[in-house]
Formats: C-alpha cells, sequence, structure tokens
C-alpha cells in the first residue's frame, strides 16, 4: 500500500505541476476548452482499451459493471470506489486534476504573485476542512473510501497550482533552495512511510485526513532539484520513454495480474527467496507492458492529437525556458 500510494501521487502531482507551469509560463491564455480537450484525448484512447480489455476477462458469472460511469470519468464519484477495474480511480483524479488546472490558472493570472498565493493558500485550507468533516462524519476506510474519492481529493489539483505558481514567480529563490527541499521532501516521505507502517489507516482520522497533503507536499519540495539535474543525453531519452510510460504502467499492472491469474500463473510465494524472485520478474513484466503499451498506443495517439490540436507555443515567457 505504501509503494502503491507513494507512486501514483507522485504521477499525479507531477504530472499537475508540469502542466500548470506550462499552462501559467505562457503570455497569452490558452483556451480553457482546448486544454480540456487534449486532455482528454491524451487520458481517454489507453484508458478506454484497458477498459474493454477488462469487461472481456470478467468472469462470466459476475454481473458487469456500470461502464457509462467508466467513459464518463464518474466513477470515483461513488463512495465506496467500485472494485471492477479498480485503477481506474487514477484516470478519474487525472482528469479532474487536468479540467481544474487551466480554470486556476485562468483565475490566477488576474492576480499578482501575493494575492495568488493567498488564494492558494486558502484553498488549501478549504479542501482539507472538507476531506476533514467527510472523515469525520462519514467514517471512510483510507483507500477506497478517501483516497479513490474525488470530492475528497479536490485539494490535489491546487498543490500542484501552488508548486507552479512558485516555480514561475519565483524560480531563482526556489532553485537556490532546492537541496534545502530535497531534504525536506525526503524527511516527509520517509514521515509518510512511518505513518503507513505504524499508524491503522482506516482507524486514523489524523491519517486520513493529512497523510495525502503529507505526501503530494514532499514529491512537490523534490521536483525542484530533479528539474535542475544534468545527465546525459543518452539517459535523459531513456527516462523520457520510463515516464512516458508511466500512465500506461499505472492502468496495466492489476490487468496483468489478473491476465496471469487466469491462466494459472502461481501469484503466491512460499519462500522469501521465491517472493523476490517473482516480484522481480513481475516488475519487469509489467516495465515491459507498459512501455510497449506507450510506444504502440499512446505515442502514436499523442502525435495525432498534437497534430490535430497542437498547443501554443508562441509568445512563451522566458522563464518557461529554465
Amino acid at each position: 500500500m505504501f509503494l502503491d500510494h507513494v507512486s501514483i501521487e507522485l504521477f499525479l502531482v507531477a504530472m499537475g505541476f508540469l502542466v500548470a507551469q506550462r499552462l501559467l509560463a505562457l503570455e497569452q491564455n490558452v483556451p480553457i476548452l482546448l486544454s480540456w480537450v487534449r486532455s482528454f484525448f491524451r487520458l481517454w484512447p489507453l484508458f478506454l482499451l484497458l477498459l474493454v480489455a477488462n469487461l472481456m476477462i470478467l468472469p462470466a458469472q459476475d454481473s458487469g459493471p456500470n461502464w457509462a460511469m467508466y467513459l464518463l470519468f464518474s466513477q470515483n464519484l461513488a463512495w465506496p470506489h467500485p472494485q471492477f477495474f479498480n485503477e481506474a480511480w487514477i484516470v478519474s483524479t487525472a482528469m479532474m486534476v487536468l479540467l481544474a488546472l487551466p480554470v486556476l490558472c485562468r483565475l490566477l493570472q488576474r492576480l499578482g504573485f501575493s494575492a495568488g498565493l493567498v488564494a492558494l493558500i486558502g484553498l488549501l485550507l478549504m479542501t482539507t476542512v472538507l476531506r476533514g468533516w467527510l472523515v469525520l462524519g462519514n467514517d471512510p476506510a483510507f483507500d477506497d473510501g478517501v483516497r479513490k474519492t474525488l470530492i475528497t481529493r479536490l485539494d490535489l489539483p491546487v498543490y500542484a497550482v501552488l508548486a507552479a505558481w512558485l516555480w514561475v514567480h519565483r524560480y531563482e529563490v526556489i532553485i537556490r533552495w532546492r537541496v534545502i527541499l530535497a531534504l525536506l521532501g525526503t524527511s516527509m516521505l520517509v514521515a509518510t512511510g512511518w505513518v503507513h507502517f505504524s499508524v491503522p489507516l482506516d482507524q486514523s482520522d489524523s491519517a486520513r485526513i493529512f497523510l495525502f497533503p503529507l505526501c503530494d507536499a514532499a514529491w512537490l519540495m523534490l521536483l525542484p532539484w530533479v528539474c535542475a539535474l544534468q545527465v546525459p543525453e543518452r539517459l535523459s531519452n531513456a527516462l523520457q520513454v520510463l515516464a512516458s510510460s508511466a500512465f500506461a504502467g499505472l492502468l496495466t499492472t492489476i490487468t496483468l495480474l489478473r491476465v496471469g491469474s487466469i491462466l494459472g500463473v502461481p501469484l503466491h510465494a512460499t519462500s522469501k527467496l521465491q517472493g523476490v524472485l517473482m516480484l522481480t520478474s513481475y516488475l519487469l513484466l509489467a516495465g515491459g507492458v507498459a512501455i510497449m503499451a506507450f510506444l504502440l498506443v499512446d505515442r502514436p495517439l499523442l502525435a495525432l492529437r498534437d497534430r490535430w490540436i497542437p498547443w501554443p507555443t508562441e509568445h512563451a515567457k522566458p522563464l518557461a525556458d529554465n
């Protein structure tokens, strides 16, 4: 649960930060509808392919899900989150972030730095209070009841925009303090791990309310240090492929386990050595499947999207090139 939690939060906050930074760095306003359409075509095709695959491997005796909810990315509005194609909650949450980002950025561009900072902090407080009210009033489980339900994660896009706001307006300061921020972020990740291993998450109100901000803020504090790294071009290209396949990996991981279960592949180890070997083999296989999904499905579709629905690139602020 810990590794699953922190890796998916990294995907969501890094994605949100990069998109928000791109929006704020442009001098002209990008049409909100354009951002929404591009986001839809980024997430929906691969998601639809995996949805169909999961419907096909659904046991015949099981009743089918309300697939219309999945097509409209609305399954995360349910409480608790439906178990069919459970990892699909990531797509709904990512879409929620991508829908909120252009609206937040458009509103912020009308404000100065200080006023925007105050507005973002206020939104973070409001969304955290809302999650606290829902947790205390309804006592949901950590994973299906809080983590995977959109209404409890409304602060997620705000963290991303806050990081991008500081990056665009205080770039020199952020870069100067990137090592200190990285150390603080690492400490917060360690604290996140300690909570996972030491606290019963379903019974702890504090964990269900504050563990998400702790993890998300940790990754955001590590991002400036990562963005400032200089790596060889060949390694950079390899990392770019791995990063681009992250979305595919998040969707194909559990589906791959379901296929293995149907084929009779043993999924339980009888010794630690066997467990390590099985886990290593699975990670290599899952990584390979994710890269293939990106190269064969995602990348061609993204090329078509960029050709048909281009992103404005002219008149960018110089800071966007840093």
